[in-house]
């Protein structure tokens, strides 16, 4: 800050008081050339806890200072008292024209316009330069003895108003906000007394300060109103705190905490992401807040902290988008001040690879002619892939090194019957995605037929001729006939026949009694080789097939001629008993042709 009080309106003549001479006005404005370097030294001295002192101890830490700096200039010079209330009474007396010449603390005894400005306590001016008019003092917190002493070497350096009158006072105005308390304002000096003065009374702000404390402008005493007969404000929260915080532009260094932000995306494998902050060292008579917004200004996620101090952390899981978070805080109730903001997206995941794999066998097998179809989803496009299929009995492998699409069918058509496990794999580095499934081919059912061989003679038997077809290779089948109406009787044995390439076999179940109805049957059980599959969970599985057939019955036996008892024999050559015979029989049929004729016209006379 230049000039504490600009504007001014100097008076034409002198006033009628006991003001030093006009001498004494070009000492104090030479004061405040040194003030802003003194107050930087100040605080790096005390440190910015200076600001907790009380008004009491600092005056104190002033008188001691003040008296130490009398106490070497005694030998010099005595500075004529003055009244408190009178400003112009606390000015530096005119320096004698004659000073001691020998001992070096006379020094400081020479005026000031001779002599270069060093360390504060050399000049004889400043504990009176520091005996400003008396000021209402709010109370503040206990100080710390370093800050006690920087506020007071500041004090020495802060000289009272001139004699002029002003129109308008450069003010730290207070403000709501934590980050900067106080802005410059340069109001009337009316307003000042009228306004200022009387709304913001509180006490000078400090960063200790507590919560929801209402602290209060600086102002510097000043005169004002008629020149001819001006008005004397005392200045507002004028005590040390509030010079040196004057003195350093209104600005009172407090500690902002610091975001640190990591946005994760896909976190564990899935498709949101992440968001993990950081936020400090966080100060417990301040409230805190954090939200988190996306791109269409929507609240997604909002942490709040108070009476807390140090660092905290905070996490938030967010979906694929540009997102907004910003830090606040606040030590006014309800009144909050942005510190910080920051953007940050979280990328869309990269596809997630999933593989899927459905197998089924379309056709059963005969040795090493069984179909399958193993279908795989979830592939990506220009990716390699390794893939096993292996059997009870069986096994291949190979590399999909060409694919085009997401899906794809994979044919298999030479598999002997049995479990199958299909595996599908792909692998980057340590990262592995794979599939898997499982099926089984059957063992094709045989066909079955008969050829039956009829009884040839009387007293004979039949047969039936079994003529089998779709047999397994190396599968061994049982063979039978059974009665079909007498609860399954097996007539003649069990045979036995084991497939081959050609699968087909013929069996002879001859001789079968003729005249009965039968049923062929053919049956084989399949089992993995050692009994139990390493592959899948068929470990028994049967095929068989029937039919049914007839033997019609042997032929009737052959009927022997028999010659009638009473008759004589004769011999070929007789005609004696033709013609008996004859006329025999001609007279048995003339008389039943009478008896007819008789029969129908007793018909007719009855009609």
């Amino acid at each position: 800050m230049n000039t504490r009080i600009r504007g001014a309106s100097r008076r034409a003549g002198g006033r009628a008081s006991s003001d030093p001479a006009d001498e004494s006005v070009d000492v104090r404005r030479r004061w405040r050339t040194t003030l802003a370097g003194v107050v930087v030294a100040t605080m790096a001295m005390g440190g910015i806890t200076a600001l907790a002192a009380s008004p009491a101890i600092a005056d104190d830490a002033v008188a001691g200072d003040q008296s130490t700096v009398t106490a070497a200039e005694s030998t010099t010079t005595t500075a004529p008292a003055g009244d408190p209330a009178d400003p112009a009474a606390q000015e530096p007396a005119v320096p004698p024209a004659d000073p001691p010449a020998d001992p070096p603390a006379e020094e400081p005894a020479s005026p000031p316009a001779d002599t270069p400005a060093d360390t504060p306590a050399q000049e004889p001016a400043a504990p009176a330069e520091a005996a400003a008019p008396p000021a209402e003092v709010a109370p503040a917190e206990s100080p710390a003895e370093p800050a006690a002493k920087s506020a007071a070497d500041v004090q020495l350096l802060l000289v009272p108003p001139g004699e002029e009158v002003v129109e308008k006072v450069e003010i730290c105005h207070r403000t709501d906000s934590y980050k900067n308390p106080y802005v410059i304002n340069e109001p009337n000096a009316n307003g000042d007394v009228d306004g200022h003065a009387t709304e913001h009374v509180g006490p000078v702000f400090y960063p200790e300060i507590p919560k929801h404390t209402e602290w209060g402008d600086i102002i510097p005493p000043f005169y004002y109103g008629d020149p001819a007969d001006p008005s004397y404000f005392p200045g507002l929260n004028w005590d040390a705190d509030g010079q040196a915080i004057y003195e350093n532009d209104c600005a009172v260094p407090t500690e902002v905490p610091e975001l640190m932000i990591t946005p994760q995306s896909c976190v564990e494998g899935g498709p949101n992401g992440q968001l993990d902050f950081t936020l400090g060292p966080l100060q417990p008579n301040v409230d805190y807040r954090v939200t988190v917004w996306d791109s269409s200004d929507t609240l997604v996620a909002q942490f709040g902290w108070s009476g807390i101090s140090g660092d905290v952390n905070g996490n938030a899981g967010l979906a694929p988008g540009d997102y907004t978070i910003t830090v606040e805080q606040s030590i006014i109730a309800d009144v909050w001040e942005q510190i910080d903001e920051q953007s940050f997206t979280i990328e869309e995941c990269p596809p997630v690879m999933v593989i899927e794999v459905e197998a089924a066998a379309t056709g059963c097998s005969l040795g090493d002619d069984g179909t399958a179809l193993v279908s795989i989803s979830g592939l990506v496009p220009g990716e390699e892939y390794s893939w096993l299929l292996s059997g009870d009995d069986y096994e291949a492998s190979g590399v999909l090194d060409e694919v085009t699409s997401e899906s794809l069918d994979v044919p298999f058509a030479d598999l002997p019957p049995g479990n199958y496990f299909f595996y599908i794999r792909w692998q980057e580095g340590e990262e592995i995605i794979d599939a898997q499934a499982t099926f089984f081919v059957e063992p094709c059912p045989p066909n079955i037929a008969v050829v039956v061989k009829e009884c040839p003679a009387y007293g004979g038997e039949g047969g039936a001729v079994v003529k089998l077809s779709d047999l397994v290779e190396g599968l061994t089948y049982e063979v039978w006939v059974v009665d079909a109406h007498q609860n399954g009787v097996v007539y003649g044995d069990v045979k036995s026949v084991v497939g081959d390439a050609t699968h087909m076999a013929e069996v002879d179940m001859s001789p079968l009694p003729a005249g009965k109805d039968y049923t062929a049957w053919v049956y084989a059980p399949w089992m993995p080789p050692g009994g139990i599959s390493q592959w899948g969970d068929v470990n028994w599985f049967e095929v068989s097939a029937s039919v049914d057939f007839s033997l019609k019955p042997c032929p009737a036996a052959p009927v022997t001629p028999v010659t009638p008892a009473g008759l004589a024999v004769t011999g070929t050559n007789d005609p004696g008993g033709l013609v008996t015979a004859a006329l025999i029989l001609l007279g048995l049929g003339g008389a039943a042709l009478v008896g007819r004729g008789r029969r129908r016209a007793e018909s007719r006379v009855t009609e």
